[in-house]
């Protein structure tokens, strides 16, 4: 005996008052649809409001961020970066300086333009591939330097 044919059978929305069927709404994407998602870690590690951060650096490390930086290295020539962030190339070369002193941008080799932000305190993608990263890299925790040890805090007095 041959197999007996399979039936199709197909879901509907159905108006329950009307019986109209109706269709449904298109899917509206999710926030983690895509690339991943930016994980940004909490634990005993500075918090970055307490580094005295200046705009400049924030930018970098947004525009580090933005071109991918937060899951593999990104090439970054000064030259290029400091009209994108509204700032200078002696300013911009400074400020990767600080940030790799601080380790939250890691420098993928002493000669290299590209940098990568520390997958201990930013990533993005699934938890697991974090981890492996973390074991990869080894990056060093994020310590505060003198400028921001010396700098007071919002809301204390000097």
């Amino acid at each position: 005996m041959g197999a007996a044919p399979r039936r199709q059978s197909s879901l509907a929305l159905v108006n329950l008052h009307s019986g109209e069927v109706m269709t449904p709404r298109p899917r509206t994407p999710h926030a983690f649809d895509g690339k991943g998602y930016t994980l940004e870690s909490i634990g005993s590690e500075v918090p970055l409001y307490a580094l005295g951060l200046t705009g400049t650096q924030w930018a970098l490390l947004d525009w580090v961020r933005e071109h991918g930086g937060a899951s593999a290295p990104v090439r970054l020539k000064p030259a290029d970066v400091a009209p994108e962030i509204h700032s200078t190339e002696g300013t911009v070369k400074s400020s990767l300086s600080r940030l790799v002193a601080l380790n939250l941008l890691l420098k993928t080799s002493p000669r290299s333009a590209a940098y990568q932000l520390t997958p201990r305190r930013y990533w993005e993608g699934s938890g697991s591939t974090q981890v492996t990263a973390c074991r990869r890299i080894d990056p060093p925790a994020v310590a505060p330097d003198a400028k921001a040890r010396t700098k007071p805090r919002s809301g204390e007095t000097s």
